[in-house]
């Protein structure tokens, strides 16, 4: 990656020669680590305003870049470090890029999880952890695939989330339950087969217990009319709304 000052690189181009080379690895940490090393080749002004460009790209692969970014930015021990990653934010900071700033921020969720006092399902009581998780992943069994969903267990919804049954419109009843654990919900966000749903990432999205940092990183999977149905929402945290309205300003601005 070039370190040409932004102004002279094109962030835009520098962005999709950025999404393409992670495009081209396999999934996970590869992706992360590349993401980390490109961005750490470069000045910080342009890594802020090459993810910027990323967050609001509409193609496949600045969603997969951004993600990788996202995960990036939130283990910047496993390889960008500390130091860079205190750059890249300033720059964003001093050029108010929330699209950038907000991906590096874990503010509260907007309301907080409590163990729920209901009764044990008499059907799943007797089971082990490790039943559940194996009928979670295989089981056809559309009642048995609910009950299970419906205890959050976040180990298990993972699972669940494999189940080549698991229709769109479950998960996204999954994604809306309320109350929910904010791990399980991040289950969604770890899973590449649901996270680029913009169904299921509505649902997360408004669900008031997710983690506000996980929402911000969700945000850019969206289109301008999910978006803009986010920043209307005053049920959802002010951030998330702010990051909303901001990208649809931004891509609108770009068309």
């Amino acid at each position: 990656m070039s370190r040409r000052p932004a102004a002279a690189a094109g962030a835009g181009e520098v962005a999709l020669a950025f999404a393409r080379r992670l495009v081209a690895l396999d999934e996970g940490g590869a992706r992360r680590g590349a993401a980390a090393r490109l961005l750490g080749e470069m000045e910080p002004s342009l890594a802020a305003l090459t993810i910027a460009a990323l967050a609001r790209g509409t193609n496949a692969d600045h969603r997969v870049a951004i993600a990788a970014v996202g995960q990036a930015l939130a283990e910047p021990a496993s390889g960008l470090g500390y130091e860079r990653t205190a750059d890249i934010y300033a720059a964003a900071a001093e050029r108010g890029l929330v699209e950038v700033t907000s991906l590096f921020v874990a503010p509260p969720a907007h309301r907080q999880w409590v163990p729920p006092r209901d009764k044990p399902d008499p059907r799943l009581a007797r089971l082990t952890l490790g039943h559940k998780k194996t009928m979670a992943r295989a089981n056809r069994d559309p009642d048995l695939l609910a009950r299970l969903a419906a205890e959050g267990e976040p180990t298990v919804v993972r699972e669940l989330l494999r189940n080549a049954q698991l229709t769109e419109p479950f998960a996204v009843r999954i994604a809306a339950r309320r109350p929910i654990r904010p791990e399980t919900l991040r289950c969604f966000y770890e899973s590449r087969r649901w996270r680029i749903r913009p169904a299921v990432v509505m649902a997360v999205v408004k669900n008031p217990y997710v983690e506000t940092e996980l929402a911000l990183k969700l945000i850019p999977f969206l289109g301008a009319g999910e978006l803009e149905a986010i920043a209307r929402d005053g049920a959802i945290h002010p951030m998330i709304r702010a990051l909303a309205e901001r990208l649809v300003r931004e891509r609108s601005a770009e068309r």
